[in-house]
């Protein structure tokens, strides 16, 4: 059990050093050495867990889509604004590492790849609600209303995150529906 625990927070200080060199500059210049030296870890414990910092960007990532996914799923009837909740309560867990991710020095795949995670979930509601759309039509509705939401996310990360998340969610949701009502 100490053993978990310890692994815990060894990787936990490995991820919010390597956020911190994010915020300073852009991932190919971030080194295992750098890390090590803020992480006041060695080199061989970086490398137990992690290849390199694309490896750790990477297993980062994964575990945000991973869990973002699992809620999404305990939460996908609920509509918009509780999808819309569940991302950025998951993204206010760990605010300095959300905010390094949307950095410039960030990776600009990541919103890409929660966006089509997103889509690959939303997909039925979707083709319900606007069965009469086209297919093609459905997916540039889709990409047209995630790309907001992805601009309003990055927005409210870069912003500190301020704004209350009820609030983000309701203005999402307004604007969700405005934009498909006469779809």
């Amino acid at each position: 059990m100490a053993s978990d625990a310890r692994v815990r927070y060894t990787k936990m200080i490995i991820k919010q050093q390597f956020a911190g060199l994010l915020k300073e500059m852009p991932l190919k210049r971030v080194t295992v050495k750098a890390i090590c030296d803020r992480a006041e870890i060695n080199r061989a414990t970086f490398y137990r867990y992690y290849n390199d910092p694309y490896d750790l960007m990477d297993q980062i990532e994964e575990e945000f889509l991973t869990d973002l996914m699992k809620k999404l799923e305990q939460s996908s009837t609920k509509g918009i604004k509780e999808n819309f909740r569940v991302i950025m309560e998951k993204m206010k867990e760990n605010i300095a590492l959300y905010q390094a991710l949307f950095s410039e020095n960030g990776d600009r795949k990541f919103l890409e790849r929660l966006i089509i995670l997103c889509y690959q979930g939303s997909a039925v509601a979707l083709q319900q609600r606007f069965e009469h759309l086209s297919l093609q039509e459905q997916e540039y509705l889709y990409y047209f209303l995630a790309n907001g939401c992805s601009g309003i996310l990055t927005q409210w990360v870069s912003g500190g995150m301020e704004t209350p998340i009820d609030q983000v969610a309701d203005f999402t949701e307004r604007l969700y529906e405005n934009a498909v009502r006469g779809m």
